[in-house]
């Protein structure tokens, strides 16, 4: 049974992200997310009389009530779900990693340290995620209340999400092997 208030290491080897690197990393997927779902309600869009809004609230929103258009607008309210849904368990459960933690340098791993997590975790962690959203963010915030790093969706998905291992890469002005990573913690 997990005990949401266990504080525990991270998988040996790994360091916990922190919240400077896992807030813009969620931006970044945010701003993906929203992108794409724009995309895909610009079909719905195109159909509106946006200046009958300014003129005539009242018409415009018996505009709204066309059974076609709430026929539309649920079918891309799905696409959002499912491309939620697709999203987050694809990066977390298949790769690892979101494009946003992607590019921040940091993974999502289970207890025993292995990434990617597998879909029926990501999609517990997802669903935890959710939670953790709803409660006004307060299961977020426990990523800085806790000494571990860990927010409510990763206590409850027993996951944590990591900086990248350490690789070694060539320095280009000496030749010599340097450490990937040295840069400033931020976490």
């Amino acid at each position: 049974m997990i005990d949401p208030g266990a504080i525990e290491e991270p998988p040996v080897g790994l360091k916990a992200a922190g919240l400077l690197r896992r807030l813009p990393a969620t931006i970044i997927d945010m701003v993906v997310f929203c992108g794409v779902c724009a995309l895909l309600a610009y079909p719905a869009g195109r159909h509106i009389d946006w200046q009958l809004a300014v003129a005539d609230p009242a018409g415009f929103l018996n505009s709204l009530m066309d059974p076609s258009w709430i026929a539309h607008a649920a079918g891309i309210l799905g696409l959002w779900i499912a491309l939620w849904w697709c999203y987050f368990a694809v990066g977390w459960g298949l790769l690892g990693a979101t494009i946003g933690k992607w590019i921040f340098g940091l993974r999502i791993v289970d207890h025993r340290g292995r990434s990617p997590i597998g879909l029926s975790r990501a999609f517990l962690r997802l669903a935890a995620y959710s939670v953790s959203s709803v409660t006004l963010g307060m299961g977020h915030l426990l990523i800085v209340l806790r000494p571990d790093r860990r927010a409510l969706h990763d206590v409850l998905a027993g996951t944590w999400v990591v900086r990248r291992s350490k690789a070694t890469r060539t320095s280009p002005t000496n030749g010599e092997a340097t450490d990937a990573d040295d840069d400033i913690d931020i976490s």
